[in-house]
């Protein structure tokens, strides 16, 4: 019957594959960061203009969302390529919500309805030009790094990320409490195990003195 792994060995195995995502990360990062340079990118900028490539024009709170990061990091990224005019910010109005979508009062009912107005965005024709020359580029040199795992694993390895990153609370909190009891239970165990190792000499003693 095989044996169930402790808290101490799972904990073990849970860090060994999270300093080998790491290690991983921080390689192909090296690996890619030379190319970048050579077009004066960072990472992230290139992933910005990869998402309006794909998506089109966005809001600056669809960009955040998507890219995860914080409002001044975006706004740091976009006005950079912004100067280097591969994308163009512009302020739109949004249409004006209905009466019965917004918390006026009704006396207010006759008042003209107006938008918010919100940022919006999107790559210029220089900007397309650019990433249609070098994204194809960058995905050739993913290729190349890529080469040594066959599509079924690194499917498997999209699936596996993917799932990383979505988490299960429920079950995140129930390993957080199994866990801490059974680290509980070990060193109750590892108590008992010590006081008898003191006991056991003492007993062998008055064993030996009959």
């Amino acid at each position: 019957m095989t044996k169930r792994p402790t808290h101490r060995q799972k904990t073990q195995r849970a860090m060994e594959a999270y300093m080998a995502l790491i290690d991983t990360a921080d390689w192909l990062r090296g690996e890619l960061r030379v190319p970048l340079e050579s077009f004066d990118l960072t990472m992230g900028e290139l992933r910005l203009l990869e998402l309006l490539s794909r998506r089109g024009a966005l809001t600056t709170l669809d960009v955040m969302r998507a890219r995860k990061a914080k409002r001044q990091n975006v706004r740091r990224m976009v006005n950079r390529l912004e100067k280097r005019g591969w994308v163009g910010q512009r302020i739109v109005t949004l249409p004006p919500v209905g009466f019965e979508g917004s918390h006026k009062a009704k006396s207010r009912k006759s008042e003209q309805q107006t938008g918010r107005l919100i940022g919006v965005v999107g790559l210029t024709a220089a900007g397309k030009n650019f990433i249609l020359d070098v994204l194809p580029r960058h995905s050739k040199l993913v290729k190349s790094l890529f080469c040594v795992l066959d599509s079924r694993e690194q499917m498997s390895m999209i699936r596996m990320f993917r799932r990383l990153r979505e988490g299960d609370p429920v079950k995140f909190f129930r390993e957080i409490r199994l866990m801490d009891e059974e680290q509980e239970a070990e060193e109750l165990r590892e108590k008992a195990m010590a006081g008898l190792e003191r006991i056991t000499p003492r007993a062998r003693m008055r064993k030996r003195a009959f």
